[in-house]
C-alpha cells in the first residue's frame, strides 16, 4: 500500500456503539461486540494507545498523551510520557461528548457513549435491585414502599434512537429479572419503574411520522412512562422535571410551564450531543469561519476545513460528529441543512476520505484533481491510476454525498421501528415484530468481524433461553 496508516485513540477497541444499550443490561456481552483495533484491520501500519492534545496544522505535528499503563499493578509506574508525531494528512474523527448544558446533577448522571458507559450502567442497575432489596426497605409501610420504588426508578433523558432503545432493553430486563419464580427479584415486580423524559413533541424525530407514533404506543404499552415536551432542569434522588402545559381548548402547547418532582434511583442521560476539548484546540488555528455555530469544524464537500494562510490545504480532514458537513440534496427546497451526527454518515465520510487518499488526488487544489504520474509506494511514477482514474471520468475527486439507508430502532419485547430508504426515497417502513427481524440483521452484518457475530448470535440465544445475567464483577 502507499498509505502508512497511523491510528491515534485512547481506546485499544473498536465497538459498534448502537449495541451499546444491549450491553448494559447483559442482552449481548461487551467483548462479543468489540474487537481490537490491531486486529480488525492489516493494513494499520501502526496503532499508539493514547489521546490526542494538541495540533499544529503549519508544521504538520500532532501532540498525543499516552495512556497510563498497568496503573496500581507495577509500583514503579512511571506518569505516561507525551509525544509529537508529524503527518502527512491527518484524519480527525474524535466523535462527540454527552451534553448536559450545564443542568445541576447531570453530571453526575451515567452515560452511554462507550464500553465502559455501558459497563458502568450494567453495574449501577444491579445494584439499584439490590438496594431496593435491602431489609431496611422490605416492609408494607407506606414510606417502605415508597423509597422501595424510587429505589428502582430509573429516568431516561433523551427520546432519541439511543434513548428508546435504552427503554426497551431495560423493560425486557425487567421482566426477566421480576418474574415469578424464575426470576432473581420478583418481589420488586410492583416497584420498578423505567420513565423516558423528552424535550420535543415527538419521540425519535428523525423517524417519519407514523414510527414517532408507533414508538410511542410500544413503550407506553411495555409499561413506561413517557413524558413528552419535558425538561429536566436538576438531577438528584429527587429530579425536578419542567412540563410544558396544554391549552385545554385548543390543545395547543402553551408557554406555561408545570414544575414536578420526580424521586429516581438512577438517571441516564442521552439527550444531546456537544464537541470533544480537541475540537476547540483545532480550532483555535483554524479561521474563524471554520466554527459551526454548535462549535463542531465547518468542512468542505471534500470534508476539508478553511485553513489559515501558510498552511497546506488537504492536509487536514474533519469527518463524524466532529464535522459540520452540509447535507447535499437534489431537492433544492431542502435549504441548507447539515448532516445528521450518526455512524452510518461517519462510516460513508471514513470510506470517501480512505478512497481519497488511495487514489492520490492532489488535494490542495478544489476540486482535488489527479496528479500527474502519481507516485508508488518506492517512489516510481504510476501513470496507470492516473489512466484509470480518466477511464472513468474521475480526473476530479467528486464531492462527499452522504446516501441515507434508514434507520432502526429496538422497542423492547421483539419489536423494533425500521425505516429503510435510499437517499431521500422512504422504501419501507415497519413497527414491530418484521422490523424487529430487519434490526437484529442489520445489527448482526454491521458487526466489526465475523468472530463478533458469532459470539452476538449466541449471546441473543442465550439471552432469550435463560434470561440477562445481572451478576455484578
Amino acid at each position: 500500500t502507499k498509505v502508512k496508516l497511523v491510528v491515534i485513540s485512547p481506546s485499544n477497541h473498536f465497538v459498534f456503539t448502537p449495541m451499546l444499550a444491549a450491553a448494559s443490561v447483559g442482552t449481548v456481552e461487551y467483548r462479543s461486540m468489540t474487537e481490537a483495533v490491531r486486529a480488525s484491520n492489516p493494513l494499520i501500519h501502526e496503532y499508539i494507545e493514547g489521546k490526542a492534545t494538541d495540533v499544529n496544522v503549519y508544521n504538520k505535528t500532532i501532540t498525543v498523551q499516552l495512556n497510563n499503563l498497568l496503573s496500581g499493578v507495577s509500583p514503579d509506574t512511571e506518569a505516561p510520557p507525551t509525544i509529537t508525531m508529524e503527518y502527512d494528512h491527518l484524519v480527525t474523527a474524535v466523535g462527540s461528548q454527552v451534553s448536559d448544558r450545564g443542568v445541576p446533577g447531570a453530571d453526575k448522571t451515567l452515560r452511554l457513549k462507550s464500553t465502559d458507559d455501558a459497563r458502568k450502567l450494567r453495574t449501577a442497575v444491579g445494584e439499584c435491585f439490590e438496594y431496593a432489596s435491602r431489609p431496611d426497605v422490605a416492609g408494607s409501610s407506606a414510606e417502605q414502599i415508597k423509597e422501595r420504588s424510587r429505589r428502582v426508578t430509573f429516568l431516561i433523558v433523551g427520546g432519541g434512537p439511543t434513548g428508546i432503545e435504552l427503554a426497551g432493553e431495560l423493560t425486557d430486563l425487567f421482566g426477566d429479572v421480576t418474574r415469578a419464580h424464575k426470576g432473581t427479584y420478583p418481589k420488586l415486580k410492583d416497584s420498578v419503574r423505567v420513565v423516558l423524559a423528552h424535550g420535543g413533541p415527538e419521540l425519535v424525530p428523525q423517524f417519519e411520522p407514523a414510527l414517532r407514533e408507533e414508538a410511542l404506543k410500544a413503550l407506553e404499552n411495555k409499561g413506561v412512562e413517557v413524558l413528552l415536551n419535558t425538561r429536566v432542569t436538576e438531577v438528584s434522588d429527587d429530579a425536578k422535571l419542567s412540563t410544558k402545559v396544554k391549552d385545554p381548548v385548543t390543545g395547543e402547547l402553551t408557554e406555561h410551564r408545570e414544575e414536578q418532582s420526580l424521586p429516581v434511583g438512577l438517571t441516564v442521560w442521552c439527550a444531546g450531543t456537544a464537541p470533544v476539548p480537541f475540537v476547540e484546540t483545532m480550532l483555535k488555528q483554524l479561521p474563524e469561519e471554520a466554527r459551526s455555530r454548535d462549535g463542531r469544524v465547518r468542512v468542505d464537500p471534500w470534508m476539508r476545513p478553511p485553513m489559515p494562510d501558510g498552511a497546506e490545504v488537504g492536509s487536514l480532514f474533519v469527518l463524524g460528529d466532529a464535522a459540520a458537513a452540509e447535507h447535499r440534496s437534489e431537492n433544492e427546497n431542502d435549504g441548507d441543512s447539515l448532516l445528521p451526527s450518526t455512524a452510518q454518515v461517519a462510516g460513508q465520510q471514513g470510506a470517501f476520505i480512505a478512497r481519497l487518499l488511495d487514489r492520490d488526488y492532489d488535494l490542495t487544489h478544489t476540486p482535488p484533481h489527479v496528479q500527474i504520474g502519481n507516485m508508488t509506494e518506492d517512489g516510481i511514477n504510476d501513470p496507470s491510476m492516473t489512466q484509470w482514474l480518466k477511464f472513468r471520468g474521475l480526473e476530479q475527486a467528486p464531492p462527499f454525498g452522504f446516501l441515507n439507508l434508514g434507520m432502526l430502532a429496538y422497542l423492547g419485547g421483539g419489536e423494533a421501528l425500521s425505516q429503510v430508504q435510499v437517499g431521500d426515497v422512504n422504501l419501507l417502513s415497519w413497527a414491530g415484530s418484521v422490523g424487529f427481524l430487519l434490526w437484529r440483521s442489520v445489527y448482526l452484518v454491521k458487526q466489526v468481524a465475523t468472530r463478533n457475530r458469532v459470539l452476538v448470535t449466541f449471546d441473543w440465544i442465550k439471552s432469550a433461553i435463560f434470561g440477562r445475567d445481572i451478576t455484578r464483577l
